[in-house]
Formats: structure tokens, sequence, C-alpha cells
């Protein structure tokens, strides 16, 4: 991947601007582009430099075409750089303005794509704020899965207490109390459903628990980040959960309860 980048960029970028381009990835993004020479296209950079640097310096350019008003060649590197990445295979996608994001699978993505949209109501402008947050910390090049869970986690709460005002936090007693017994009754006409929603209510409380870890402090300076799939698999149980809440609220609002 390393060498196509680089052969990329010595193909999108002439010579001439190879200087002004390294200098601004160094003033844009804090990196210090590694070259063999003056005029070389970052070959160093490329074939030694710190991953998360070398992707960085993805965007960067991609800025740099836009701050020549060179809105074409930004997309023709966008989609070059995206090409490469399919071809190798990597867990990376560019999007349209140059960002590079981890990209974990299609199912993360429908899961993200699909929560959002129960979002639009300014009702939730809160909770959208969080979910989108969480997101992006996982997506990032250098993904922060703790503070994805924090930013699921929080969504989750948010949408529970705008449910439930009396309760002040999303814990095992506030969801026994309160959510329990709205979906008993939500679902009392349908036995088997009233079931399966009560698991999903005890699985939202083992949920809520499992999230906690990586919430709290665990004494230590450095807090310890989550495996890549634990994180993904509470981000993405945390969307699912909360497009259920967004539904049972809207209902409870229909319903003037």
């Amino acid at each position: 991947m390393r060498a196509q980048l680089a052969a990329a960029y010595a193909n999108f970028v002439g010579s001439g601007f190879r200087i002004d381009v390294r200098d601004y990835i160094q003033q844009h993004s804090g990196i210090m582009p590694q070259s063999s020479k003056m005029y070389a296209p970052l070959d160093i950079h490329f074939s030694e430099g710190e991953l998360v640097d070398v992707l960085d310096s993805l965007t960067a350019i991609a800025d740099w075409f836009i701050n020549q008003d060179d809105e074409v060649s930004r997309d023709e590197w966008v989609r070059e750089v995206q090409r490469i990445f399919d071809q190798q295979h990597v867990k990376y996608a560019i999007d349209s303005g140059g960002s590079v994001r981890l990209r974990v699978d299609a199912s993360f993505e429908l899961d993200r794509e699909a929560a959002l949209a129960g979002l639009q109501s300014s009702r939730y402008g809160g909770v959208r704020a969080e979910f989108e947050g969480a997101y992006t910390a996982l997506s990032a090049t250098h993904a922060d899965g703790k503070q994805a869970i924090r930013g699921i986690f929080e969504a989750c709460e948010v949408t529970f207490k705008l449910m439930f005002p009396s309760a002040r936090r999303v814990g095992a007693p506030e969801i026994g109390s309160n959510l329990m017994p709205f979906v008993e009754q939500y679902y009392a006409s349908d036995a088997p459903a009233q079931e399966a929603a009560k698991k999903l209510v005890q699985g939202f409380t083992n949920w809520v628990a499992s999230a906690q870890f990586y919430r709290h402090g665990q004494g230590q300076e450095e807090p310890n980040q989550p495996p890549l799939e634990v994180a993904v698999a509470i981000l993405s149980s945390g969307a699912g959960y909360l497009r259920w809440l967004i539904h049972l609220d809207q209902a409870k609002l229909a319903a003037g309860v």
C-alpha cells in the first residue's frame, strides 16, 4: 500500500509543488514528513513513516488541492486513494472530503445509518451529537474505543432520561423500575413480543454494565483501550438499543404517558 500511495502522490503532485505540499502537511497536520532529498516525492515518509502520519498526510494532500482551488484534482486524489485501499484490502476508507477513517465492515456502517435516521428530531439533538462522536472516535485512523463506548453510552443514557425524566441515570435499578414496566404494558397485547422485549430489557441492562467498565477511571494514568472487536461489539449493540429506545420514546410521547 505504501508504495502505491507514494506513486500516486508523485503522479498527482508535480515536482515544482512538492516543497509546498510538504510544508502544508507539516503546518496543518503537525507531521514532519521525511524525504531523501528536497524534491523527492516524500518517498521515505510513505515507506518508513508512522502509519497514522501517512494516513493523516493523505487528508492534508486533499486539503492542499482545495487550498489551490482545484476541487477536480482533490476528487481524483480521493478516488485514487480509495482504489488503493480497496486493492490492498485494508480497513481504511477516505470520504469525499479527504478524511481517512477506519472501515470496520458494511454491517457496522448500516447500524450507524439506521440509528441516525431515527435521530432527526430536534428532541434528539444531544443524543445525535453523542452518537456521531462515538462513531467518529472509533472510525478515526487511531481509533479511540474508550471514547466510542462513552459516546454511545451517553447517547443511550440521554434518551433514557428523556423517556423517564425522574431517572437520574441509566442503571439496573432505573431500567427495572422504569423501562421494564413500560415495555410490559406497551407489548401487553402480544405475549410473544412482550416476553421477547423483556429479554431485550435484560440484555440492555447487561449492555449498560459492560459499557461501565470503560466509562469510569481504572486507577491508571493512561486509560486502557478496549480491544477493537470489543469496542465494535459494544458500539454496534448500543446502536441497536438506541434505535429501540427512540421508537419507545416516540410511542410514549404519542400515548401521552
